[in-house]
């Protein structure tokens, strides 16, 4: 009957009052660069915030079905115009959230790129911790065991998922989870949608950052000394000719060592791929690709040095498999 004004960011967000603390980031002036990388999460952020006396700068906002040329995936790669703004304007953080905006990736004040693993461990540690939320955690099998640490000191139960939101919604939709997501970005939270949020993760952020008056790089410090320490790499091997993933589990099960660069060997678990946990915490998953013909290598570890020689070790197993 009548024309109003409909802004679909702010309708999209205003339920989430008890979710996203707007009144705890008013506090402090934050300073942001939302990268929407083209995508549908473009100036989301600053709309939600424009509330608030948080400053934020809009880059690739523009709308552009072919995403300017660039590959709308918000990792550290394709994040270089984000980390030399955040460098040159001296901004607090830079969030950046990909073509559909259901995935986060994070640049610090240094203009350091953040990844996943560390904004899932941080937001889960302070939802626990300062609101008080309580439930299962779940993560998909590529994702960082820091969270397997802080489900543990909350007494928390934790599921590991095969890849794909899906298996995490599935439990989600099964209520009780209090936060769920995936190596790769796509998280998201009890009482909000059985799917990854972008947007709302980067608020999360804000708000952790805001409450607890420092900058991010000092807040995922805190958390690796907590939970950590804990480095992550992977590296995708491409097959000359496609494997089935069955017979290359099998393959990988049989091949299975009793250690790995001289650490024990304490499981091997198939949830999706083959993956190897070690008694000192660390693990390497070695997951063959559902749509190419690619061999997934991850690795987690207290070091760089130790990630590279579970990412060798991994390597070599995959060729003779």
């Amino acid at each position: 009957e009548r024309i109003i004004k409909f802004d679909p960011a702010w309708a999209y967000y205003e339920h989430l009052g008890t979710l996203v603390d707007l009144d705890t980031i008013s506090e402090g002036e934050l300073r942001v660069v939302a990268d929407g990388m083209y995508g549908s999460g473009r100036r989301a952020s600053g709309e939600v915030l424009r509330r608030t006396r948080t400053r934020v700068r809009n880059i690739r906002h523009d709308m552009n079905p072919g995403f300017g040329g660039i590959h709308p995936e918000p990792i550290a790669r394709h994040l270089g115009l984000l980390m030399s703004d955040i460098q040159a304007g001296h901004w607090d953080i830079g969030l950046a959230t990909d073509g559909d905006a259901d995935r986060i990736g994070a640049v610090d004040s240094n203009g350091v790129f953040v990844d996943p693993h560390r904004i899932f461990s941080l937001v889960l540690h302070y939802l626990l911790e300062k609101r008080g939320m309580r439930g299962t955690v779940v993560r998909t099998v590529s994702t960082t065991r820091m969270l397997d640490r802080i489900a543990r000191q909350y007494d928390l139960p934790l599921i590991e998922t095969p890849v794909g939101f899906n298996h995490i919604a599935d439990h989600i939709l099964e209520n009780g989870v209090v936060m769920g997501g995936e190596e790769s970005g796509g998280i998201t939270i009890k009482g909000h949608i059985p799917e990854g949020d972008g947007v709302l993760m980067g608020l999360l952020l804000l708000e952790v950052m805001a409450d607890a008056d420092a900058p991010l790089h000092e807040l995922i410090d805190e958390v690796l000394a907590k939970y950590g320490p804990a480095q992550y790499k992977r590296t995708d091997i491409k097959l000359q000719h496609p494997v089935a993933k069955s017979t290359m589990v099998k393959m990988l099960v049989d091949l299975a060592p009793s250690q790995i660069a001289g650490v024990q060997v304490e499981d091997v678990q198939t949830t999706d791929g083959v993956k190897y946990y070690l008694d000192d915490g660390s693990w390497l998953l070695i997951r063959p690709s559902g749509t190419e013909p690619v061999l997934r290598v991850y690795a987690e570890a207290a070091d760089d040095e130790r990630v590279a020689a579970l990412l060798s070790f991994g390597e070599e197993m995959a060729a003779r498999a």
